[in-house]
């Protein structure tokens, strides 16, 4: 978030939003993503991704200082990353070990690009003057001049300086005093904190914290080149001396000593003598400063006709350069070969001396040969395509592929790659981090309770689900001795389980109670009580037996009549009764 009192001032806005679309346009594996800028009531924000592990400072304050090769691993990321930030003209301002991250795999992030904070006392702040850290502020930042490429490899000096001796090189009561040793005071080679530091690495730290920016590495290559050559244990020149400390000195000859022309006299004897003796020492200053004239005078006719101009060889393919170099009476040396995205493969990328210096006759220049571009495009067709595909090809193309949380996609098969970030075709660095996605299929549907519609009608238990996001389903119809006509009997799901928003419950309505079922009276006239009885009892009817005195042998036992008549529809348990004749008499 930019503090809020910057966000009142239109030229520091307009230059936050300037910087924030440069960083954004950033893409390195040590560098942090930005994601997304913008404003929010009056607030203006930069997205970033967010990072694991800790900053380089707190490394320091709980290991104290790092061994050498470590001090060079960390330090080599961070020109890394400032190679591609100055390729892409943009000026970090700010780097200082609170804004290196290191994750627990020891790999090194840059963040804050282009951003200048305000508000303890640790920082240099004035609007449009001075934006930076005190203890890692260039000399040309500490007065308030414009910044360049060597201002940001003056705060990575101040950081190599204190990986190594666990300190910085310049502190002080206030940022103002802070910023005041790192015009004028010379810092003390780290060397002399810590002894096991290397010649060739107090080499790399002093020059790197130059006062001149010119007497200091020009380049984040350069940079790299020399701790390049310290992993290998390889001596690297020092840096020249500051001009403070070159500065050549007047010496006056003492002045004549004043005489006193009214108490001249002629002296003979030991006052001559006197006089003579005083003149001596005059004149061996005299005789001294003609010597060294003459002799700076010899050495320097005799230094310019022995030595010659270095040629410019910048640019040259390698046995141009090294032929024009060979006629020119000096020796050609390739000390190492870089990658370089301006350069061509096979042509000189820088020389050493540069053009036009003087040296003697026979001396080597050496020679840094380009390897051509280091870019490679991420590769085409991985959209849709398989995980395991998508990771080996961006293997193959020399990329670090780093799969991100899997997301959920009507679109793409589960498994897929639905994303990649870079886009496919998009030029990166080799090696740079590649990210995918992966789909976990289609987006599942929202989850809901089921409600208790039992004991609803049809329509309120319709409504009911409705409300809850569901459908009924199948409805049916049964008879209930308990619930009442038109209401639910029950429900499947049953009430308080989980589903899918839009699933279907089925109902089951009452119809009431069953009604009693109708069957129709078997005819038994005529029949034996016994047969008739039977007959009715298997028909689901309860049978009554009357007996009336019958004077006929014949009808004796045997049904006459019955009630209900045969073939009459009753319920089932309905009472038939049967006469049955019976003997009269005695």
């Amino acid at each position: 978030m930019l503090y809020e009192r910057y966000s009142r001032d239109e030229e520091f806005v307009a230059r936050f939003r300037r910087e924030a679309q440069a960083a954004a346009g950033l893409n390195h594996p040590h560098i942090v993503s930005i994601y997304d800028r913008g404003e929010s009531d009056g607030s203006y924000y930069i997205a970033m991704e967010y990072l694991e592990g800790k900053s380089l400072k707190e490394l320091i304050a709980e290991k104290g200082r790092l061994p050498a090769d470590k001090a060079i691993f960390v330090a080599g990321q961070i020109l890394q990353a400032l190679q591609f930030a100055h390729e892409h003209n943009v000026i970090h301002r700010d780097i200082k070990p609170h804004n290196i991250v290191i994750n627990g795999r020891g790999q090194v992030k840059v963040t804050d690009f282009g951003i200048a904070r305000a508000g303890t006392s640790a920082k240099m702040t004035e609007t449009g003057s001075i934006l930076g850290t005190a203890q890692y502020l260039s000399p040309e930042q500490a007065k308030g001049k414009s910044v360049e490429q060597s201002s940001d490899l003056y705060s990575v000096g101040v950081v190599l300086y204190e990986m190594l001796t666990g300190r910085v090189p310049f502190e002080g009561e206030n940022p103002v005093a802070i910023a005041l040793k790192h015009i004028s005071d010379e810092p003390a080679p780290p060397q002399s904190i810590a002894p096991e530091i290397p010649d060739n690495l107090n080499n790399v730290v002093m020059k790197a914290l130059a006062k001149d920016p010119g007497s200091r590495y020009q380049s984040a290559e350069e940079f790299l080149a020399d701790l390049e050559r310290c992993r290998a244990r390889l001596p690297v020149t020092p840096a020249p001396p500051s001009v403070d400390a070159a500065r050549t000195a007047v010496i006056r000859p003492p002045a004549r000593e004043a005489t006193d022309a009214a108490a001249t006299m002629v002296r003979t004897g030991p006052a001559r003598e006197k006089k003579s003796r005083r003149k001596w020492p005059y004149l061996l200053i005299l005789l001294a400063a003609l010597a060294l004239v003459g002799a700076g005078v010899y050495f320097l006719a005799f230094a310019q006709a022995a030595t010659i101009n270095v040629p410019n060889v910048v640019g040259m393919a390698q046995q141009q350069a090294e032929n024009t170099i060979r006629n020119q009476g000096l020796q050609p040396a390739v000390e190492s070969q870089e990658f370089s995205d301006t350069v061509p493969a096979g042509a000189v990328i820088r020389q050493d001396p540069q053009a036009g210096a003087r040296v003697r006759k026979g001396a080597t220049v050496n020679l840094v040969i380009s390897k051509g571009s280091n870019k490679v495009a991420v590769p085409e067709g991985l959209l849709g395509e398989t995980a395991d595909f998508v990771k080996s090809k961006l293997t193959e193309a020399g990329l670090n592929p780093e799969r991100q949380p899997d997301v959920y996609s009507n679109s793409v098969d589960a498994g897929n790659v639905v994303s990649v970030d870079p886009r496919s075709g998009t030029q990166v660095q080799k090696g740079s981090t590649v990210k995918y996605t992966v789909s976990k299929g289609p987006v599942p549907p929202k989850q809901v309770n089921v409600p208790d519609v039992t004991g609803l009608t049809q329509a309120d238990a319709s409504a009911r689900l409705g409300q809850a996001g569901l459908k009924v389903g199948d409805v049916t119809q049964q008879y209930s001795d308990t619930v009442p006509s038109g209401q639910v009997i029950s429900q499947n799901p049953a009430a308080g389980q989980t589903v899918d928003a839009g699933a279907q419950v089925s109902l089951v309505i009452s119809q009431g109670q069953k009604p009693p079922a109708k069957v129709a009276v078997p005819a038994v006239t005529g029949m034996s009580e016994a047969t008739a009885v039977s007959t009715l009892s298997a028909a689901g009817l309860l049978p009554t037996v009357t007996e009336v005195a019958t004077a006929d042998p014949a009808q004796v036992g045997v049904v006459m009549q019955q009630n209900p008549a045969a073939g009459t529809k009753v319920n089932v348990d309905s009472t038939v009764s049967i006469t049955v004749g019976k003997k009269s008499g005695p």
